[in-house]
């Protein structure tokens, strides 16, 4: 389950969640969500993902964090999801709500 994890140091990681027992969460493929400030005053600011460890050998199997090093961890919205996907998963999209009339 593809999950946002926030670490005490304030570092935001997202990646595919496969194990949350015990005191430690196993994240698959994570990256690290960066701001990208705007380059110019016409432009909005914009978010990165960033490999996170992706040399190691457990990217693809799922590097283990503490969940005492944990703050939070929440559902991305959509778009965000849907970005990940197309990166790192199966490249399936999910669909937005349909806005109502």
């Amino acid at each position: 389950m593809i999950k946002l994890i926030t670490l005490k140091t304030n570092h935001t990681l997202m990646g595919d969640v496969v194990d949350d027992r015990g005191g430690v969460y196993r994240i698959k493929q994570p990256v690290q969500v960066v701001n990208v400030p705007p380059q110019g005053p016409q432009e909005a600011a914009n978010i990165a993902f960033v490999p996170f460890l992706e040399y190691s050998e457990e990217f693809k199997t799922g590097i283990s964090f503490d969940k005492v090093d944990v703050l939070t961890v929440n559902k991305p919205v959509v778009e965000l999801e849907n970005q990940y996907n197309a990166i790192f998963g199966s490249g399936i999209q999910i669909a937005s709500a349909i806005p109502k009339f």
